[in-house]
């Protein structure tokens, strides 16, 4: 079994969400008056995970993982202040087996494609960006500010053995609907594919991994959608981790089509005439971790940003005072995270934020989070 169970004090301060006349401001993270106090769940929810091993036989080795991930936030759920916001996310259910050919994984888990990105993240164990101070669920990490979300799917993959380093991944995925602010494609008669390629080395006082990532899903307009034909949403995204004599640099990126800035495959993955829009980001990450009389911590700084292109549909919108997209959200932090013992973390972070839109305007804020970690 495993548990981790956390708690986090945040304070943001930031601008309002700028008007667009009487049209829509579409995309951005933060609300619309971006000023509060929180103590909620950090980016990883609790997590209580079960795991289960069977007697090897006829050479297999078979296992599986059931994972609830309960959230305690309540905060935009009524006057009284109930509970009935909070969440008991399914996050992991999934078998596997493995034997000489490799490994065989069917179930729900996180996704391959853009998964290497999100777990080298340094927030992945703190806080990172907020979304609406009255959201509930948990923060957003760096969802939107380096990687967009890769989501945990229903899904069947085969990981290859480690040969001399090297690791193939490939998966049949349950696939989305690929969806638009006002559109969606929802017809879908094949899986999503998704796959890795990785490769892991050590040199003289250090190692690292690099890891490339790839996915391609097709789905359909139906017919009382107004629209016709098919949309495309495909990708590549990849990285690179050295450590070496306490520093861990990350270095990590990705470019789509049709996936959206945001949480794969939503949201803003179409704009209003159903074309695909384009995306790409990036995340430059380095930490340094020492022992001292009080355990282990590791300082952190990161900068990544998300950035989209403009459609012809997206121009004509904002010209004709309808609508504006999101450009470009950008996250600049520091961390301090220090374990006390292998169980008990500390954690402390700042960050800067920053979205801009098409039509040059912006929103910043500034944010400070204290928590505390217990893992077992």
């Amino acid at each position: 079994m495993v548990s981790a169970i956390q708690i986090f004090a945040a304070y943001e301060s930031g601008d309002e969400k700028p008007s667009f006349g009487t049209g829509i401001r579409r995309g951005g993270t933060m609300a619309d008056s971006q000023e509060g106090y929180r103590e909620r769940v950090g980016f990883v929810p609790g997590w209580l995970a079960f795991n289960i091993k069977a007697p090897t036989m006829g050479g297999l080795d078979m296992g599986a993982r059931i994972s609830f991930c309960p959230t305690f936030d309540a905060k935009d759920v009524g006057k009284s202040k109930n509970s009935f916001g909070n969440q008991i996310d399914l996050r992991e259910i999934f078998f596997t087996v493995d034997g000489n050919f490799g490994q065989v994984l069917a179930g729900k888990t996180l996704s391959l494609y853009q998964g290497g990105n999100i777990l080298t993240d340094m927030t992945l164990w703190g806080y990172g960006a907020q979304g609406g101070i009255d959201g509930g669920g948990t923060p957003l990490g760096r969802i939107g500010y380096g990687y967009v979300y890769p989501q945990f799917n229903a899904q069947v993959r085969y990981t290859s053995p480690d040969l001399a380093g090297f690791k193939f991944a490939v998966g049949l995925y349950d696939p989305s609907v690929i969806n638009g602010y006002t559109v969606e494609a929802r017809e879908t008669t094949l899986p999503r594919v998704e796959s890795e390629f990785s490769y892991a080395g050590v040199f003289e006082g250090g190692s690292f991994k690099a890891w490339v990532s790839g996915m391609y899903q097709e789905a359909k307009f139906t017919g009382d959608s107004g629209l016709s034909g098919s949309v495309e949403a495909y990708g590549v995204a990849g990285g690179i981790q050295v450590l070496y004599k306490g520093f861990d640099v990350v270095l990590s990126g990705f470019e789509n089509q049709g996936v959206g800035s945001l949480l794969m495959l939503d949201y803003d993955s179409l704009d209003a005439s159903g074309e695909e829009r384009d995306g790409r980001g990036y995340i430059a990450q380095v930490m340094y971790g020492f022992d001292n009389r009080w355990g282990k911590t590791k300082l952190g700084l990161s900068y990544g940003a998300n950035i989209m292109d403009e459609t012809s549909g997206d121009r004509q919108q904002r010209l004709a005072g309808t609508e504006v997209q999101i450009e470009e959200q950008n996250l600049f932090g520091v961390g301090a995270y220090h374990d006390i013992n292998d169980h008990l973390k500390l954690i402390l972070e700042y960050f800067y934020t920053d979205n801009q839109w098409f039509d040059g305007a912006g929103q910043q804020s500034h944010m400070v989070a204290v928590g505390t970690f217990f893992t077992w």
